[in-house]
């Protein structure tokens, strides 16, 4: 019955072919010519239609009309990149020229009324949704999204759940921190969500008492797929070994994505919701989810986005992203500040794989020693791993301050006490080894670690980092929390 509103709903709204084209449809052969002719047609339409890219592809568009696929791909590598403050400072000029000079505040999508009435202004897209992303500079960029736009980023989401075997009108139950992204206009939007299977379970910390309400949550709503950042869902996972939670029911289906996910939390939350299928995603405020994992890796959604990299100042790989399909507000060779490695592949059976092989984070997120050596998250999931392989997989997270180059403190969790000085013994040895460095090492075992997760959480936090999920547009709150860590920094 569920499954048939949903279509339904599709239908009424007037996504159903886009539903097909992005969740459904797959690119397994073939994939470079047909993401060649995908940039072909994108650069075509805002070379001449968007006032920001206006006329910056012409020569590129004669020169290589005929190449093929390969010289073009090539040859696009070529062209300029561009960063979200490029598209901070273009504004509204990076939309389509029918939208880059209408009143945003009259477009903006409200629902207001009964039900029926949101529904129809979605079939008819006379609307903008504004969002706005976070990022490591904590520099806003609000984007905003047409009908198709809006859609397009959220059946990428689809995507990913389609893929671990969810269907629409199955039960999802989304646990997410309260003044994130959209979430919260969301939830007031929920009048539909009886009926299309989503449950929202909102949080401001994690701790026994959270923890105890989404169980309880879990248990009666018996949800086929959960929705929820790695780092709350192991300590989800802690919580419920730590204080004997009865959880009664294990979701087939885990989904994580937005953060690293590093090995030890994989294994804990695995080793408590046993029944349960974790697979992790990877992708944007702006872009929607772009991958999803598979053997070998996080699989490129071909049919949505062309992932390239390019190096950094440091010589590290970071992520340029193209976003297909996508003219109202294009995203062209956007570069996304995320340090990774990205190849093709071919499985056994003549199916070609456009893969994420390794995900660092943002080109931010390092220890920088007093050599100038950079170590990224990669360098510390394998010291966890190489300790726990002798301490019985005792350690369940880890998060490491890092204090202008004079300092780290390494904070543990652990399932068991009696493994800590073994763990702090190893953990000096390991890093003095590894790191080279004279760098004074504090650590320490804690219960919970302290995080405000608004702001993304990251295994490695340096003074001055700011992450908010999902931008601090409009948001009291977040604008004085930067203003503090800017104070304390010294900016």
């Amino acid at each position: 019955m569920a499954t048939l509103l949903y279509r339904l709903l599709f239908r009424i709204v007037g996504v159903t072919n886009l539903y097909r084209e992005i969740v459904v449809k797959d690119r397994l052969h073939d994939i470079q010519p047909q993401i060649r002719n995908d940039l072909q047609r994108l650069l075509e339409d805002v070379n001449e239609n968007n006032p920001f890219f206006a006329g910056k592809f012409t020569s590129f568009l004669r020169n290589h009309a005929n190449s093929d696929h390969a010289s073009f791909l090539q040859a696009y590598s070529k062209l300029p990149s561009f960063s979200k403050e490029d598209y901070a400072k273009a504004g509204q000029s990076v939309m389509a020229q029918d939208l880059a000079g209408v009143d945003i505040r009259r477009l903006e999508l409200k629902f207001k009324g009964r039900p029926l009435n949101a529904l129809l202004r979605l079939r008819r897209g006379d609307f903008l949704m504004p969002m706005a992303t976070g990022g490591s500079s904590s520099l806003p960029l609000v984007v905003y999204m047409t009908k198709r736009y809006m859609f397009s980023m959220l059946f990428t989401f689809f995507k990913c759940w389609y893929r671990m075997g969810w269907r629409p009108g199955e039960k999802m139950m989304i646990f997410y921190p309260k003044n994130t992204y959209n979430i919260d206009d969301m939830v007031k939007f929920n009048p539909f969500s009886w009926l299309t299977g989503f449950r929202y379970h909102l949080f401001d910390k994690v701790d026994e008492v959270t923890v105890r309400r989404l169980v309880d949550d879990i248990n009666r709503y018996k949800p086929k797929l959960l929705l929820v950042f790695p780092s709350p869902m192991n300590m989800i996972a802690h919580a419920i070994r730590k204080y004997n939670i009865p959880l009664k029911y294990h979701p087939p289906l885990i989904n994580v994505s937005g953060e690293t996910f590093f090995d030890c939390q994989r294994a804990n939350i695995q080793s408590i919701f046993s029944r349960s299928k974790i697979e992790d995603s990877y992708g944007s405020v702006e872009l929607g989810e772009i991958a999803h994992e598979t053997q070998g890796g996080l699989e490129i959604f071909a049919n949505a986005a062309y992932v390239e990299t390019e190096p950094n100042e440091a010589g590290q790989p970071e992520m340029v992203v193209t976003r297909l399909g996508l003219s109202d507000f294009p995203f062209v060779r956007y570069r996304m500040r995320d340090i990774a490695h990205v190849e093709f592949q071919k499985n056994e059976a003549g199916e070609e794989r456009y893969v994420i092989t390794r995900i660092e984070g943002k080109d931010s997120n390092f220890i920088l020693s007093e050599n100038g050596e950079r170590f990224y998250p990669s360098f510390f999931n394998q010291l966890v791993n190489d300790i726990n392989a002798q301490v019985h997989d005792s350690i369940l997270e880890i998060k490491v301050y890092e204090r202008d180059q004079k300092s780290l403190e390494v904070q543990f969790i652990v399932n068991q006490d009696r493994d800590c000085e073994r763990i702090r013994d190893l953990t000096r040895k390991l890093l003095a080894e590894r790191m080279q460095s004279r760098m004074h090492i504090e650590i320490k075992f804690v219960d919970f670690i302290d995080h405000d997760y608004r702001r993304k959480y990251r295994v490695i936090e340096r003074i001055g980092d700011v992450e908010f999920a999902g931008g601090i547009v409009g948001d009291a709150d977040k604008i004085e929390t930067v203003r503090t860590i800017e104070s304390i920094a010294g900016r």
